[in-house]
């Protein structure tokens, strides 16, 4: 009975030096963690519940020693038992924390939990994993600015870090430096876990934490001045002139440059220039192609510049973007006044004009491209190239056309088109107006006052011929034709010259057969000459109107013709015999 109860003490005393040791070691490890644990902020919103069952092993333990356990000797039989007590310890880094002034940029914000175990031994996922974590962050009280909200990250566990992106704007008259924003995760996660009564407890956390930003600009560049000699509708260069106001210098660097929108180009959509090494306080300016629609109809457009060069530590780096406003020439113009045309239908004419260079630039190289939208106008040269324009002159034009026999009166609708060089690039402009086709008129009048032949007889006609045209003719050939019972005896005609509205006479001999019915008979008469452009051409025919009356009466004595015949054979008979006696 004595050796029992001495065992029985022997294992008491066993287990409450184990528990003295236990619980040692948790004072020194809680002890380690303070004073490791980062620097942030926990609120919890719900306080550990107590289990409602006391705990099995402490009963049995109780039985054992006979008596109660300390919290040592308690810890020991809970771990024996499964039951698991932690929490996560989180902590927030930057692993690259400078940024450039007038930027809109990400930083990363890496988010590691290191965990922590109240009971048991090993990190256990399922009291140490954050759930749920939720982060944002706030710069109030530094001249940054986040802007991206909440963020939703999911689980973070130990061990490996998890990035959150953030982002945030920093003007660009931001002084160089430090500045804290702080960063807010907002969790749950499970605090205990008790296997016997499938039991667990749930807690919410949030830790705050300050991250530090370096606003580090290095070398930062300004437009200072911008020029173009770039016309819409045209190309040109562009010259950018920037300055260096950061406060180191930038090796080997260039500058890249584009333009917004579709209707400017900047080289094949952007262009850089060489500039080598570029210190603090020095401007520097380059050139770039552009080329701008002639359907550009801004005042300006953006012109956006870029910086790639070398810091000092030797590390490519790109400036933020700089942007300017580039004012382009306005597009030439050249009104097209007083137009008239002297055309008519079968007959050659001229379209006139008056062109204007309105500006802003002079040229020197401008052609006009004449187009009649009607295929029965044919003009002899549809280009016409203009003499040298200063801003606000003016020419005269005249375009030689021909309009077919067969088109209609009336107005017709002209295409003028100026073509000019700006820079690289030929630009055209146009505009429309309207010219007057006249009605066929007869190249010339013809008007007579004795068309009248008896018949049997022939009489010389007398014809007033007046050029109808607004043009000397030249080379007048008139040729008469008559049918059956009349005949033309004459029938041509020459004329050298007829001026616009002169007139002059011309004679033709007409005969009519003895047979011939007493009535009006017509004749054709048709003019071949030649216009002031030595054009030889065919008038239309003529017809006019010749009366044939009734021969003479004799009554019953001898005709005229027959006298005529007497008295001509008397005459030869009369001088033969004075010829007889002679001899």
């Amino acid at each position: 009975m004595t050796q029992r109860l001495a065992g029985s003490g022997w294992i008491k005393a066993c287990f409450t030096l184990a528990g003295i040791c236990l619980l040692a070691a948790g004072v020194a490890a809680g002890a380690a963690s303070a004073s490791t644990a980062p620097v942030s902020t926990t609120v919890s919103d719900a306080p550990t519940p107590a289990p409602t069952t006391p705990s099995t092993s402490s009963t049995e333990l109780a039985a054992l020693t006979g008596g109660p356990l300390d919290d040592a000797v308690a810890q020991t039989n809970a771990t024996r038992s499964g039951q698991v007590r932690g929490s996560p310890v989180l902590d927030a880094y930057l692993s690259q924390p400078t940024v450039r002034s007038g930027t809109e940029t990400t930083i990363t914000v890496d988010l590691l939990n290191s965990g922590e175990m109240r009971t048991g031994n090993d990190l256990d996922p399922r009291v140490t994993t954050a759930r749920s974590v939720r982060v944002e962050a706030d710069a109030d009280g530094t001249p940054l600015a986040v802007t991206s909200g909440e963020t939703a990250v999911g689980d973070v566990p130990t061990g490996t870090p998890t990035s959150v992106p953030i982002d945030i704007a920093v003007p660009d008259d931001v002084a160089d430096g430090e500045y804290d924003i702080e960063v807010t995760a907002r969790y749950r996660y499970t605090s205990q876990i008790v296997p016997q009564f499938n039991n667990h407890n749930d807690r919410r956390s949030t830790d705050s934490f300050d991250v530090t930003v370096v606003v580090d600009d290095g070398a930062r560049f300004a437009i200072v001045d911008v020029d173009t000699a770039a016309q819409v509708g045209g190309s040109g260069d562009v010259a950018v002139t920037m300055a260096n106001v950061g406060e180191e210098t930038a090796r080997d660097a260039y500058v890249t440059g584009s333009a917004t929108g579709s209707e400017i180009v900047i080289g094949d959509g952007q262009s850089d220039a060489f500039v080598g090494h570029w210190d603090p306080g020095e401007n520097r300016t380059v050139r770039f192609d552009s080329t701008v629609s002639p359907e550009f109809a801004g005042d300006a457009y953006a012109l956006q510049s870029t910086v790639q060069y070398r810091n000092s530590d030797g590390v490519e780096t790109e400036s933020p973007v700089s942007r300017t406003g580039v004012t382009p020439i306005p597009k030439q113009e050249f009104p097209i006044d007083d137009v008239v045309g002297t055309l008519e239908v079968g007959y050659s004419g001229t379209i006139d004009g008056t062109l204007t260079n309105d500006g802003p630039l002079d040229v020197d190289d401008a052609v006009l491209v004449v187009e009649p939208q009607s295929e029965r106008i044919q003009l002899g040269e549809t280009r016409y190239a203009l003499p040298e324009l200063a801003d606000g002159e003016a020419t005269e034009f005249t375009l030689d056309a021909d309009v077919s026999g067969q088109a209609d009166p009336g107005p017709r609708q002209v295409r003028f088109t100026v073509e000019y060089t700006s820079g690289d690039e030929t630009v055209a402009i146009s505009s429309t107006d309207r010219v007057e086709v006249a009605p066929r008129q007869a190249e010339f009048a013809v008007t007579t006052r004795d068309a009248t032949v008896p018949a049997g007889e022939s009489r010389r006609m007398t014809f007033e011929i007046t050029n109808q045209r607004p043009e000397t003719l030249s080379s007048i050939n008139a040729g008469l034709y008559a049918d059956s019972p009349l005949t033309a005896v004459n029938d041509e005609a020459f004329i050298p010259e007829l001026k616009p509205g002169e007139t002059t006479e011309i004679r033709f001999e007409v005969a009519a057969a003895a047979g011939a019915t007493i009535e009006t008979h017509p004749i054709e008469l048709d003019f071949r000459y030649d216009d002031e452009r030595g054009n030889d051409r065919i008038s239309d025919v003529i017809q006019y109107p010749v009366e044939v009356t009734e021969a003479p009466d004799d009554d019953g004595g001898i005709s005229l013709p027959v006298i005529v015949i007497g008295f001509l054979v008397a005459l030869a008979f009369a001088a033969g015999v004075v010829r007889y006696r002679r001899r």
